[in-house]
């Protein structure tokens, strides 16, 4: 039972003598310690914190891999037995099916047998794919995706999950990506412009989160000026509710940014061309930092390996090692 019946009588006024005195504080830490175990599936985030209910923002430039990055998640939830709704506005169902699949075979045969998600998508057949697919039905029955046309408001999500929790389920939402979901109008009928619209979604996630005792995961866009430079909170584009409205903030970055050329005052062509050249790595190495955190202390980062042809990122066992002598 999650915490909706709670908070849906109890939100607003209450003293806190007959919050403590009626019971209320074992309920939320029976509730809460319920996902003490749960994780990503992601051994270095996990490390650093487990996924408690709340609202997770995870932003990243163009074409880095955010939404591989938040299907993979997807499928490790799934697997683990999470029931989990993935809600995509912009790649279809096959798209984000064949991006599982391609990451299955290339798991499953260590390498030597992955097929890509372009070839999937192609017709692509073979053992390692069919193998792939009898592993996806295994675990895929805990896992909705959703086609969310682009009109579709956050009234609709909305509607969405309160559907999914009064057939008794808690799913874990993820929702793929902010700045495409339609805006709504005020209560004076006048279409919001692009930051009320982008606050008015955070906060009103924040809420069905907080009613529902959810996990919530929303994927943000940056600012394109903010391409060049290393990520903080004024990256996120239009949406300064963000920070203080999540829960979880963690940004997504090449990890070049971190070197010289980045720290120190080198022209913008040499940032481009570092950047060109950071993207066409196989494996990409990407860092995923912290950037606030109300279940442990922000300012970690986690490192990955992007194999962007087969869909999958991979914990980067060097990165992490290196990022624990600089800490020494």
């Amino acid at each position: 039972e999650g915490l909706e019946g709670k908070y849906g009588a109890n939100r607003g006024k209450l003293e806190v003598s007959e919050y403590l005195e009626i019971g209320e504080l074992e309920k939320d830490v029976e509730y809460f310690q319920k996902y003490r175990e749960r994780g990503t599936g992601y051994a270095n985030i996990d490390e650093h914190c487990k996924l408690y209910p709340g609202l997770y923002v995870i932003g990243a430039v163009s074409s880095l891999g955010k939404t591989t990055f938040m299907h993979q998640m997807a499928d490790q939830l799934a697997q683990n037995g999470e029931r989990v709704l993935y809600v995509s506005y912009e790649q279809s169902r096959f798209e984000l099916i064949s991006k599982g699949l391609s990451r299955l075979t290339y798991l499953q045969s260590a390498g030597k047998e992955g097929v890509s998600s372009l070839q999937i998508r192609a017709g692509a057949t073979g053992a390692s794919i069919k193998s792939a697919i009898t592993t996806y039905k295994e675990f895929g029955k805990n896992e909705v995706i959703i086609e969310a046309d682009f009109d579709y408001t956050i009234d609709g999500l909305l509607e969405l999950v309160k559907s999914e929790v009064a057939e008794g389920r808690q799913p874990i939402v993820i929702i793929d990506y902010l700045q495409v979901i339609a805006p709504s109008k005020d209560k004076y009928g006048k279409v919001m412009n692009t930051k009320e619209h982008i606050d008015n979604v955070v906060k009103r996630l924040k809420s069905m989160q907080r009613d529902y005792g959810l996990v919530v995961f929303l994927i943000s866009s940056l600012n394109r000026q903010n391409y060049m430079t290393q990520i903080d909170f004024e990256s996120f584009k239009e949406s300064g509710g963000i920070e203080y409205t999540a829960d979880v903030v963690y940004g997504m970055q090449l990890a070049v940014m971190k070197s010289d050329t980045f720290k120190k005052d080198y022209g913008l062509n040499d940032k481009r061309e570092a950047v060109r050249k950071a993207k066409a790595e196989n494996p990409r190495k990407i860092e995923l930092v912290c950037l606030k955190n109300r279940y442990s202390a922000p300012g970690y980062s986690c490192w990955f390996k992007y194999y962007a042809k087969y869909d999958l990122f991979e914990v980067d066992e060097e990165g992490e090692r290196a990022e624990e002598i600089k800490k020494v």
